[in-house]
């Protein structure tokens, strides 16, 4: 067996195995599936408002970047 196909078993024993385990964590969880529902929702909403907030950090870096770039060249000119 090569290297792709040992990978492969690789990659879907661990995604076999994180998801019995995500189902074994849900069952034995000590609350509803409501709050449960709840917390996962305002987690999510947590990193996408994250996520969207590095976005825009990144794109005003890049912006000013871009825009220093273009000077230095126009002072190049």
């Amino acid at each position: 067996m090569g290297v792709i196909g040992k990978t492969l078993r690789f990659t879907l024993g661990l995604a076999l195995g994180a998801g019995i385990g995500a189902a074994a964590a849900m069952l034995a969880a000590p609350q509803s599936g409501k709050v449960t529902k709840e917390q996962i929702q305002a987690r999510l909403d947590e990193v996408v408002s994250a996520g969207k907030s590095a976005q825009n950090e990144r794109e005003k870096e890049l912006l000013a970047y871009w825009e220093q770039q273009l000077e230095l060249k126009d002072e190049k000119a």
